[in-house]
């Protein structure tokens, strides 16, 4: 059976290269040609990027890794980079054939992410995150909260495909676009994270106590750090002799001095020995960070489907997170050992609460038991993904006409 062919269109206007400093964005992409790659040869996808970023872009390059990638392209056609199992199909002799490769792309079952709608092709499966705008609208000036209505409404009415990250995400859509006429697909990506490896300890190089809490996200403003440090503080009056390592980029694309902020409100309260700020680490500094964590707080008001949720299932650790929707949709197929505590978003006290009851019987990581556990319960869930994706591009290939 001829493989399917999915295109990933990392090109201007559709998706840029860098997401806007989203790095969750990136790690989604990553992360579903990973799981494809892990599909046995004869049920994996045929995957061809589209690119204007060249081979200088980093996420192209790390695609081209991944065993189901098998071309970069520019959007004329041009090759940049292809896989010896792709050559009998798109050159003549040695010369690339732009018919054959027109022709090869044109094949493509699923056309994805595509996250503006000006660009339409026939198979184009539109990605919505999430609809963040419709419940922090404060968090947004009012032309982009314009523009994603437009952008939103234009491919859930005019577009055949749409994809959500959730079932959260897809109760979102009916209940704001309640004529929507786009079939809709749900799709949840899993950890890229692999704890097999041996432990290296991370706590010497970044000056940590033995136990420590980890927070790893970006600064952005939904993602609420400052509920987080409200809640060391109080912690901290309580007696409680907690730490807490901050990881991620300190840029708010949309509220610029947000970093600061939290910068001034640590110094304000004198938490500058109990919040670490550790700034933007290796993926091997990143998986052992949540390998040793006593347990990961995941503040955030407000989720499309947390890549922080998904590593800490993967690394077996303990969880402190908001109360919402779809971190309850995330932690309902997380395993029988997995430890997850709610609480209410920008409720400081109650977090507060949260950690004063778990910290005197929190342990560093790793804990091999639970390890093994999350690895078994990842591998299945990333094969059980990447069929959904597959069958996904099979039933908007029988929905065509």
């Amino acid at each position: 059976m001829t493989q399917p062919i999915l295109v990933l269109p990392l090109f201007l206007p559709n998706v840029e290269v860098d997401f806007r400093g989203w790095m969750g964005g990136a790690l989604y992409i990553r992360n579903l040609a990973r799981v494809l790659s892990q599909l046995p040869a004869n049920e994996r996808p045929r995957i061809l990027i589209l690119t204007d970023g060249g081979l200088d872009a980093a996420l192209p390059r790390a695609l081209f890794n991944e065993t189901a990638v098998e071309g970069i392209f520019e959007p004329s056609g041009k090759p940049l980079a292809i896989k010896p199992a792709l050559a009998p199909l798109i050159l003549t002799g040695d010369a690339p054939d732009l018919p054959k490769i027109t022709t090869l792309l044109d094949s493509a079952s699923a056309i994805f992410p595509v996250l503006r709608s000006m660009f339409n092709p026939r198979t184009a499966l539109h990605w919505i995150p999430d609809f963040q705008h419709k419940y922090l609208p404060e968090m947004f000036d009012a032309d982009e909260i314009a523009n994603r209505d437009t952008e939103f409404r234009i491919m859930t009415h005019s577009r055949p495909f749409v994809l959500l990250s959730s079932e959260a995400g897809r109760a979102d859509l009916q209940r704001f676009y309640p004529s929507a006429t786009a079939k809709s697909y749900v799709w949840h990506f899993t950890s890229s994270i692999d704890p097999s490896t041996p432990p290296i300890d991370p706590r010497p190089q970044f000056n940590l106590p033995e136990r420590y809490l980890f927070a790893p996200n970006q600064f952005w403003k939904h993602k609420d750090h400052r509920t987080l440090f409200k809640a060391m503080a109080l912690v901290r009056d309580r007696g409680c002799d907690a730490v807490l390592a901050c990881t991620g980029r300190a840029v708010d694309v949309r509220h610029p001095g947000y970093a600061d902020e939290l910068q001034k409100f640590v110094a304000d309260h004198a938490l500058v020995d109990r919040v670490r700020f550790l700034g933007v680490v290796s993926d091997d500094h990143l998986r052992e960070l949540f390998r040793h964590a006593a347990a990961v707080i995941q503040p955030s008001l407000f989720e499309g489907w947390s890549t922080v949720v998904e590593d800490t299932k993967a690394t077996g650790r303990p969880m402190i997170l908001t109360d919402l929707p779809v971190h309850r949709e995330q932690a309902d197929d997380a395993g029988p050992l997995a430890a997850f505590t709610f609480f209410p978003p920008g409720n400081a006290e109650a977090l507060a609460d949260a950690i004063m009851a778990a910290w005197p019987s929190l342990s560093p990581g790793p804990d091999p038991a639970a390890e093994a556990g999350a690895a078994a319960n990842r591998r299945l869930r990333a094969v059980a993904s990447a069929r959904m994706f597959m069958a996904i591009m099979a039933d908007m290939k029988a929905s065509l006409p």
